[in-house]
Parts: C-alpha cells; sequence; structure tokens
C-alpha cells in the first residue's frame, strides 16, 4: 500500500507557527511502524522546495524515513490536481494497481471516483492528523477496500461541485 502524504492541514494545522510544525510526525511514523508494507510518497506542496525525498522524510521518526520512497510531479491548479499527480506516479512506476490512501485536508485536490484501488482521508486543517483521524486512518488500511472519509464536518464545506450528492463518501 502506499500513503500520498500532505503536510500543511495534516502532519500540522494549516496556521501552526513554526514550533509546532510537524507535530503529528510521530503520530504518522507510529502507523508506519504497525504497517511495515507502507511506504509514503511525499504530495505536499513541501516538494517543491525540498532537494530530495530524504529531507522531507527528516520530520519523521528516523526508523520509518526509508519508508518515504519519492514525490509526487508539480502540476497546475486545477480541481483534482493532487489526484491527477498521485495516478501519474502510480503509473510512471508501474503501480496502478496498488492500494492507496492520500491523506490530505483539501478535498478540492481529489475527486469521488478515484483511479485504480484509490481512498482518500480528509483531515481538518485546523487539527491535522490527530487522534480521530489517525483511527480512521488505521480503520481504511485495515479494511479489504477503503473508502474515501471525512475527519471534519462536512457540512461547513464549500467547493463541493466534483463531490456531487456526496453518495459515495461514508
Amino acid at each position: 500500500m502506499i500513503v500520498f502524504l500532505d503536510f500543511d492541514g495534516v502532519m500540522h494545522e494549516i496556521a501552526c507557527t513554526s514550533k509546532a510544525l510537524f507535530l503529528h510526525a510521530s503520530r504518522f511514523s507510529e502507523v508506519l511502524r504497525d504497517h511495515p508494507g507502507i511506504e509514503v510518497v511525499v504530495s505536499s506542496d513541501w516538494r517543491k522546495d525540498a532537494g530530495s525525498v530524504a529531507e522531507l522524510a527528516v520530520h519523521f521518526d528516523l526508523d520509518v524515513r526509508h519508508r518515504f520512497i519519492g514525490v509526487t510531479g508539480i502540476e497546475g491548479k486545477e480541481p483534482r490536481q493532487r489526484e491527477r499527480e498521485c495516478w501519474q506516479w502510480l503509473r510512471a512506476h508501474g503501480r496502478e494497481h496498488v492500494r492507496w490512501i492520500a491523506v490530505d485536508d483539501c478535498p478540492d485536490n481529489f475527486g469521488p471516483d478515484l483511479p485504480g484501488a484509490g481512498a482518500a482521508l480528509f483531515t481538518d486543517p485546523s487539527a491535522g492528523l490527530d487522534v480521530e483521524a489517525v483511527a480512521i486512518l488505521r480503520a481504511m488500511i485495515a479494511a479489504p477496500a477503503p473508502a474515501t472519509q471525512f475527519c471534519y464536518d462536512r457540512a461547513n464545506l464549500s467547493g463541493w461541485a466534483l463531490w456531487g450528492d456526496g453518495a459515495a463518501i461514508i
């Protein structure tokens, strides 16, 4: 399984101070320890300024850094852009049949009909990968075919033209 990982709004709250950056990195590292078959591809905007995957992985516990295997390409700023970047990475690496979960805070980056064996976990950008989000991520990893999940109140979201009535969402 591959986890495509965003940082802002996931590893820390969207408006955090520099002291609180990567507040949830150890929590995510623990998930990786419990699931040795998971590899991580960084899909965060942080990839634009990083020189290497190793520079991005340095924010996580030392014993899981080797599980960070790449970064997605950088495309434009269109709806579902991260979804396209994730799918292009999978195809470029011959992994289009591998289960994948995108962990992101922005639903507009993805659509309801993710390609391949994909799903997404959307975290509350004001909380990031908190205890509730980790529990949902663990359930998604354990599920035979994970479905997209939300870790915040969808009623307050805007920009949902891509998602229709939400029938594909649990």
